[in-house]
């Protein structure tokens, strides 16, 4: 299978420390593109990845997986998608 281009973005609500959550996109060598959004390649679907990350999220918090196209642009971005 083909790794495939996603971004994750989180609105992250609740007060308090998400470090299992980063350390679980660490795994997937998940990248920082924004505050609460990651760029990760994965041979996983969109909802596979969701699923796995909102166990390290807690209720009420938001999330969503997006397949990332062909076309990237990005401003100050801290990483560069098209490099991922």
């Amino acid at each position: 299978m083909s790794l495939k281009l996603y971004l994750v973005s989180c609105d992250l609500l609740h007060e308090g420390d998400y470090a299992s959550l980063r350390a679980r996109l660490r795994t997937f060598e998940a990248r920082p593109v924004l505050a609460g959004q990651w760029g990760l390649r994965s041979t996983h679907s969109a909802t596979q990845l969701k699923d796995i990350l909102r166990e390290f999220l807690h209720e009420g918090d938001r999330i969503l997986v997006t397949e990332v196209g062909a076309e990237v642009a990005s401003r100050r971005a801290l990483s560069n998608l098209a490099e991922l």
